[in-house]
């Protein structure tokens, strides 16, 4: 799975193109925000995709929701990550909630059906991409009986891919509290996974693939 990278924050950050229109936008400038906007709902969109799944009915509702949520946090973004950091925070945690609201599950838990690879034979890339997304349905599964600062860093480092770095940014806390959550949500999941060895490994193979 492809990570997400919406703007470079090692050592010295690129300006943000989006920061002038977010400013112009918090005080009340429609025009900034339907620009703003316009920008920012494609890769929120993804996000929100990436959580709920490619083709789930209600992603567009849900991005909606994230936009007003957006809007509604302009006014007290201080600027610490990029906008766009922002706003995939903001997809990302309404995708979240979205997941809990309506006990959102995936068919990989422990007893579900074993996926017939039969029905992708031949087609080795639809083999990745099925293998793929049923490992990440397998960790956003376990998200949800996490506390909700560590479901949150963990996606934003294992789904969206940030370093420590950005996702400190993005969350506006010190980076080892970043990696102190990272910590305590892995002891979590290994906690969750010790009794169903197949799906610890689906889970190991897919978070080397996205490391």
């Amino acid at each position: 799975m492809p990570k997400l990278r919406p703007t470079a924050l090692r050592g010295h950050p690129e300006p943000d193109p989006n920061q002038p229109l977010a400013r112009a936008a918090a005080v009340g400038d429609a025009h900034a925000l339907g620009t703003l906007l316009a920008n920012v709902l494609p890769p929120m969109l993804r996000v929100v995709r990436q959580v709920l799944g490619a083709t789930h009915s209600d992603a567009e509702d849900v991005v909606q929701e994230a936009a007003v949520g957006l809007v509604e946090a302009l006014p007290t973004f201080r600027h610490e990550c990029t906008v766009l950091h922002f706003a995939c925070r903001v997809a990302l945690l309404t995708a979240l909630n979205t997941r809990r609201r309506f006990q959102l599950r995936e068919r990989l838990t422990p007893g579900a059906s074993p996926l017939d690879l039969d029905e992708v034979a031949g087609d080795t890339r639809l083999q990745t991409d099925v293998l793929a997304e049923r490992r990440r349905a397998v960790l956003l599964a376990l998200l949800d009986d996490l506390p909700q600062p560590q479901a949150e860093t963990l996606a934003l480092h294992c789904v969206l891919g940030y370093t420590v770095e950005e996702t400190a940014r993005a969350t506006s806390v010190p980076p080892n509290t970043v990696r102190g959550r990272l910590v305590s949500a892995k002891a979590s999941l290994r906690e969750a996974l010790a009794l169903d060895s197949e799906l610890e490994e689906q889970l190991r193979a897919w978070s080397r693939g996205a490391s």
